[in-house]
């Protein structure tokens, strides 16, 4: 076991010397503030690239897991710095920095990488938890921190992380939004496949970006007169059908009607989509709205079964029963 634990270890260490360029003894050795920029750079080290990040995450698991089955046994003592020189890094790319031997200091190094994007976590709500507002960015502030700052890597990982929250949680609520994803998936594909500083700058310059693009999207339901649900159910019926203006304003009144008709009664029940009666009913509901009221022939029979077939499965997906929906109470 002890043989075991050593091997472990010294893959963890090799894979940071030889693949992220990270001596891990600088962590070691270091004092004081030595120690925070050591622990900055062997977070920047890791953040090469997301297939980097899960390598090391692996072999530090491998690594505790080794180090805990030889609990309490003394000899532990003499690998005791090298592990925690592993744990404070694998801890604060974790995002636990709290359980870190060295959480204050950990704090501050998360403090540092988060300077200009410390307003992107708006507070908690009832339904939903933390939300993520994106346009809390200063974007000139971000800018400034990361052409300065040396660990480039970790403020590109950070600010990735915070888009895929905010990203994630906007496909749920439109699933046409899944385009936003590819297009983000597509940016860090780049980025995972170049570990140059050019091209660690283009992916931050991407990925401000994207933001932009995500902050009109959301924008774009306030300019509609749209609550983000009623907007969702707007896209659904619009998608891939040419509407005049007077179409489109019809579309939108009927996207608003026929969700407000459903949750009036029918999505209140709970898990309803489980009770093969209700959730007929709610079918039933959304086929007979959408073939009175969509206006023919912009929109054919084909055309109103595929909207119905659309529209049913959100709803199934996005509407729990109870009052509940991921958009809260209703």
């Amino acid at each position: 076991m002890i043989r075991l634990l050593e091997e472990a270890i010294e893959s963890t260490e090799a894979f940071l010397k030889d693949e992220v360029n990270y001596d891990l003894t600088e962590l070691i050795k270091a004092n004081g503030l030595e120690k925070l920029a050591a622990m900055e750079k062997g977070m920047n080290a890791v953040y090469t690239n997301d297939e980097t990040k899960r390598k090391f995450q692996i072999l530090a698991r491998e690594v505790f897991k080794k180090y805990k089955a030889l609990q309490p046994d003394k000899v532990l003592n003499q690998y005791a710095q090298r592990k925690n020189a592993i744990d404070v890094i694998y801890t604060a790319i974790e995002g636990n920095v709290e359980s870190a031997d060295v959480s204050e200091i950990m704090k501050k190094i998360q403090d540092v990488i988060d300077e200009s994007i410390e307003n992107l976590v708006a507070e908690p709500t009832k339904d939903t938890g933390k939300l993520i507002d994106l346009s809390g960015l200063n974007f000139e502030l971000l800018e400034k921190y990361f052409l300065k700052t040396e660990n480039k890597n970790s403020v590109v990982q950070s600010l990735k992380e915070k888009i895929e929250r905010q990203l994630k949680q906007m496909v749920e609520k439109n699933p046409l939004r899944v385009d936003y994803y590819i297009r983000f998936q597509e940016i860090i594909d780049e980025y995972n496949r170049g570990k140059d500083s050019v091209t660690i700058e283009e992916t931050f310059k991407r990925l401000i970006d994207f933001v932009n693009s995500l902050s009109a999207e959301e924008a774009e339901s306030g300019r509609e007169g749209l609550t983000e649900e009623q907007k969702a159910m707007f896209d659904l019926l619009r998608q891939g059908i040419k509407l005049t203006e007077t179409d489109k304003n019809r579309v939108k009144i009927i996207a608003i009607d026929l969700l407000k008709e459903l949750k009036k009664e029918k999505l209140k029940v709970e898990q309803w989509a489980d009770k093969s009666i209700t959730a007929a009913a709610v079918f039933n509901t959304v086929s007979n709205s959408l073939y009175e009221k969509l206006p023919y022939p912009t929109y054919q029979s084909v055309d109103v079964d595929l909207k119905t077939n659309l529209v049913y499965e959100h709803l199934k997906h996005q509407y729990f029963g109870g009052g509940v929906s991921i958009y809260g109470m209703y």
